[in-house]
C-alpha cells in the first residue's frame, strides 16, 4: 500500500481571500484584530495614490515567524497556545481577557488580498534590527488552477529601516502593509463608514478601548474636514482625519432606560439592575443556570431609546439610531460580524416583534451589547467571517440568556410602564416618575419580577417604591403588589403602610359608594316627578349642541344643576370621610405624625379645588356634565372654558387662548382639567403676570400640544433646577406648593405631562402634551 498526499491548487488563496471574505470592511476588520493580537496599542491606516497602508507597533515578526507562521496557511499560533508577547508586564490582555485573541483561524491575513492585489509586508520584533520585507502579488495565484499553491514564490528581503512612502511616522517595531491596485475605490462617504463601522468594531457605546487607537489618515479629506470642524455640533464620526472614538455610551445611560446583566463568577450569581434615566429601579440577583457562561464574564448592556432619546441620539452622533444598530455581540473584545447591524436580526427580536407590534420591542427600539469571551470551544466565528458565531452549546445558552434574563425583563419594564404612559416617548429625564401613576406601574413590574421564587431584590428606589395615591387608576392592584413587595424584602414598615392605604382606600370607595347612590336616588326621584313637565325649549337644544358652555345667567338647566349637585356630594362626601378618618384616629389617642398631617391637608386642599371647579359651573355656566368624565373635543373645551368661564373669576390678568386643534376626541374629566387651567392661570398671577397664553395645536393625531406663556416674573434663581417647581412643596410664593405638583400627576393620569419649557426674568413657558 502506497501513500498519497493531497495537492493544493493556487486557487486556494482565492477560496479563503476574496470567496471568503467577501466586504470591505470586515477585511480591514481582520488586520486590525491581527494587530491588536500583536499586542498593538496603535493601529495607523492610510488611504491616497491607490493605496493603503495598515501599521501598528506590536510585537512584530522575526524571519523565522514569516516563514512558520505567516506563510503557513490556516496555522494559528494563537490557536495551538505558542504565540508570544513582547511582556507579561506590559501585556494588558494578559490580565484583562486571559490571553484570549480576537481571531485564530490563521486566514486572516488574506484580508489584504480582498483589499487589493498587491502586498507589501514590513516588519520587525521589539528586539529585533532587522526589518523583514515581504512582497506578495496575488494575481500570480490566479493565472492557472492547476498551478501547486506552495509552488507560487513570494519576494522575501531585509532591510534597515522601514520604507514608508506614506506619512505616518517611522515605527520602532511593529507590522506595516502597504496594499495597492486597489479592488475598490475609497471615495469620502465609504472612508467615513468605515471608520463609524470600526468604532463599532471595538466598543460602540464609549471612547476607543483602553490601550488600543485606531487612527485614519486620508490626505485628500484634509480641507473638508477642516471646513466641519468650524460648525456648531459636529458629530464624531463627520471629521474622516483622526481616532476612531464614540461618546454615546454616556449619553444612553443619562437618557435612556438601561438594563445590565452580568455573571459574577466568584458567586456564580446572575445580576440584573434597571436604571431609567439616572433612577435606579433594581438590582437583583439569582443563582446563574447557564454553567457554560461561568467564567466567560458575560455582561449584557441593553438601552431603550424613546423618542426623546432617538433624536438626541441623532444630533450627537450624526446618524440615526436605527441606522447605528442594534444588539452587537463582542468576542473576546472584538465584534462579531454581522451581529447588531442594521436589518440584522441574529436573535430573532423582529421576527417576534411582527406577532405582536404594540406588545414587543424591536431593533429600532432598543441599542445594546452582548460581552463573552472564551476560546474557539466555546465561541468559534463562521468561517466567512460575516455569518456570527456558529451554534455551540456556549452560544445557545448566551442567546437563552439574553433573552430571559435581559431582553425581555427591559421589555416588560417598557411595555408595563413607559409604553402605558404615553408621554413618556417624549421625555428625557425620570422626573415623571415622582408621580402617582408612573410609581404604580413600576410597583406592579417590580412586584411581578420579585415574586419569581429564585429572585432575591439587591437594591431598589424607595421613593419610588412607597404608598401612593388612592386616585391613581388600578391603585388597588398597585397597593397590593407594593405590600407583597414589601414583604418579599423584607421591609415591614413599608408593608403595614400599604395595608394601611389599601384599608383606608376600601373606607373611602364605601363612602363614596354611599353618596354616588343617595345622589342617584335623588335624581330619579326628581325626574320622576317632574315627567309630565314641558319639553325643554329646542332653540336652547340646538345652542347646547353648538357650545360646551352657555353663559345665560338668566336661567337654569334643571338637569344640569342636579348632575353638579351630583359631583359636589361626591367630592363634600370625600372630604368628610376624610376628616372623619382622622378624628376617630385622634379620638382614639393616636398622635398623628407631621407627615400624616401633611398628607390629609393635601388630600382636603385637593378635594376642595375639585369642589370649587364643580361649583363654577353650577354659577357661571350651563356645562353639559353628565357624568364625572366625557368624550368630546379636548380642543374645543380648553378653549371654550378659558375664553368663556376663566375671565369672569380671573379679572386681574388677561387671558388669551389660541386653539389650531381639530377634532381630538377623548374622555376625560372635565373638573381636573378645569383645575389644571385654574392652576396655571393662578401661578402666573401670583408670579406678578398681566398676560397669559394658551396656545393650542397638534403635530399628529395621536398628541395635542399647549404652550402656557406668561409675562411674569419667572422661577426665583433659588429654585434650582427650576423643574423642582412640579416637586411636592417647593413654591415660589407663599402658597402650599402644591399647584403644580397637582397639574402634573392630574396630567399624567390622563396620558399627559408639563415640562418647564423656558424661565426668565421676562416670563415663565410650560409645555404640556396630552395622548390618546
Amino acid at each position: 500500500m502506497n501513500d498519497l498526499n493531497f495537492k493544493v491548487s493556487s486557487h486556494l488563496k482565492s477560496v479563503i481571500g476574496r470567496d471568503l471574505i467577501t466586504d470591505d470592511f470586515v477585511a480591514i476588520f481582520e488586520l486590525v484584530k491581527n494587530s491588536f493580537d500583536a499586542n498593538a496599542d496603535e493601529v495607523d491606516i492610510y488611504f491616497g495614490g491607490d493605496q493603503i497602508v495598515i501599521a501598528d507597533n506590536g510585537k512584530g515578526m522575526s524571519e523565522s515567524d514569516i516563514k512558520d507562521k505567516w506563510l503557513f496557511v490556516a496555522y494559528s499560533a494563537k490557536s495551538d497556545g505558542t504565540e508570544d508577547s513582547l511582556s507579561s508586564d506590559v501585556d494588558y490582555r494578559e490580565n484583562i481577557q486571559h490571553r484570549r485573541y480576537a481571531g485564530s483561524k490563521g486566514v486572516g491575513r488574506f484580508s489584504c488580498d480582498r483589499l487589493g492585489s498587491s502586498l507589501f509586508l514590513q516588519s520587525r520584533k521589539a528586539d529585533g534590527q532587522d526589518v523583514q520585507q515581504l512582497i506578495v502579488n496575488w494575481l500570480d495565484f490566479e493565472e492557472s488552477s492547476k498551478e501547486n499553491f506552495i509552488d507560487i514564490p513570494v519576494k522575501h528581503s531585509v532591510s534597515r529601516e522601514f520604507k514608508l512612502c506614506v506619512p505616518i511616522g517611522q515605527p520602532k517595531h511593529g507590522t506595516v502593509l502597504t496594499i495597492t491596485n486597489l479592488r475598490s475605490s475609497w471615495p469620502r462617504d465609504s472612508i467615513k463608514d468605515l471608520k463609524a463601522s470600526l468604532a463599532k468594531l471595538i466598543n460602540p457605546f464609549g471612547p476607543a478601548t483602553e490601550g488600543f487607537t485606531i487612527n485614519i489618515h486620508a490626505p485628500a479629506e484634509l480641507e473638508k474636514d477642516e471646513d466641519i470642524s468650524k460648525r456648531e455640533n459636529v458629530a464624531p464620526n463627520e471629521i474622516i482625519n483622526g481616532p476612531v472614538e464614540n461618546f454615546i455610551f454616556q449619553t444612553l445611560q443619562d437618557k435612556t432606560t438601561w438594563l445590565r446583566s452580568w455573571i459574577d463568577p466568584s458567586e456564580n450569581r446572575f445580576y440584573t439592575e434597571l436604571i431609567d434615566r439616572q433612577k435606579l429601579i433594581y438590582r437583583i440577583s439569582e443563582e446563574n443556570p447557564y454553567s457554560e457562561l461561568a467564567d466567560t464574564n458575560f455582561e449584557c448592556n441593553i438601552f431603550y431609546l424613546n423618542r426623546a432619546a432617538k433624536l438626541t441620539f441623532a444630533r450627537s452622533m450624526g446618524i440615526s439610531s436605527v441606522k447605528f444598530g442594534s444588539i452587537f455581540l463582542f468576542k473576546n473584545g472584538f465584534r462579531s460580524y454581522p451581529i447588531g447591524e442594521e436589518n440584522d436580526d441574529t436573535f430573532g427580536i423582529d421576527r417576534r416583534k411582527q406577532q405582536g407590534y404594540a406588545r414587543y420591542l424591536g431593533t429600532r427600539d432598543v441599542l445594546g451589547r452582548i460581552d463573552v469571551y472564551g476560546d474557539e470551544k466555546k465561541f468559534k466565528e463562521s468561517s466567512s467571517r460575516d455569518k456570527g458565531l456558529i451554534e455551540s452549546k456556549a452560544y445557545l445558552q448566551l442567546v437563552e440568556s439574553f433573552w430571559d434574563r435581559c431582553f425581555l425583563r427591559l421589555e416588560n419594564y417598557v411595555v408595563g410602564v413607559s409604553w402605558r404612559l404615553k408621554y413618556d416617548m417624549d421625555l428625557e429625564d425620570a422626573s415623571f416618575l415622582t408621580g402617582d401613576e408612573a410609581r404604580s406601574k413600576v410597583i406592579e413590574v417590580v412586584a411581578k419580577l420579585a415574586n419569581t421564587p429564585s429572585v432575591k431584590v439587591e437594591s431598589y428606589s424607595d421613593d419610588i417604591l412607597t404608598v401612593i395615591d388612592s386616585k391613581v387608576k388600578g391603585f388597588d392592584k398597585a397597593i397590593r403588589s407594593l405590600e407583597d413587595l414589601a414583604l418579599k424584602i423584607g421591609n415591614n414598615d413599608l408593608a403595614n403602610r400599604a395595608k394601611s392605604a389599601a384599608q383606608n382606600y376600601e373606607e373611602m370607595r364605601r363612602s363614596e359608594a354611599e353618596a354616588l347612590t343617595f345622589a342617584e336616588n335623588e335624581q330619579k326621584a326628581r325626574k320622576a316627578a317632574e315627567t309630565a313637565s314641558a319639553q325643554k325649549d329646542a332653540e336652547l337644544k340646538i345652542e347646547r349642541q353648538r357650545n360646551l358652555f352657555l353663559l345665560s345667567q338668566g336661567s337654569r338647566d334643571k338637569d344640569i344643576l342636579e348632575n353638579l349637585h351630583h359631583q359636589v356630594m361626591i367630592y363634600a362626601s370625600n372630604a368628610v370621610h376624610c376628616i372623619e378618618k382622622n378624628l376617630i384616629l385622634i379620638n382614639g389617642g393616636r398622635q398623628l405624625t407631621a407627615d400624616e398631617v401633611r398628607t390629609e391637608f393635601e388630600q382636603l386642599l385637593l378635594l376642595n379645588q375639585q369642589v370649587i371647579a364643580a361649583s363654577r359651573f353650577a354659577t357661571t355656566a350651563n356645562f353639559m356634565l353628565e357624568s364625572s368624565q366625557i368624550e368630546t373635543d379636548l380642543g374645543v373645551y380648553i378653549y371654550e372654558y378659558i375664553t368663556k368661564v376663566c375671565p369672569i373669576h380671573e379679572g386681574n390678568i388677561d387671558i388669551v387662548a389660541d386653539n389650531k386643534v381639530k377634532n381630538f376626541k377623548l374622555r376625560f374629566s372635565p373638573i381636573e382639567i378645569s383645575i389644571v387651567v385654574d392652576n396655571l392661570i393662578n401661578n402666573a398671577y401670583k408670579a406678578g403676570a398681566g398676560h397669559i397664553t394658551f396656545s393650542l395645536f397638534q403635530e399628529d393625531t395621536h398628541s395635542i400640544k399647549i404652550l402656557v406663556r406668561d409675562n411674569g416674573g419667572g422661577v426665583p434663581d433659588e429654585i434650582h433646577p427650576p423643574e423642582r417647581i412640579f416637586e411636592k412643596g417647593v413654591t415660589t410664593t407663599s402658597g402650599s406648593g402644591l399647584g403644580l405638583y397637582h397639574v402634573r400627576q392630574l396630567l399624567e393620569s390622563m396620558q399627559g405631562s408639563i415640562s418647564l419649557h423656558r424661565t426668565d426674568e421676562y416670563g415663565s413657558e410650560f409645555l404640556i402634551r396630552i395622548y390618546k
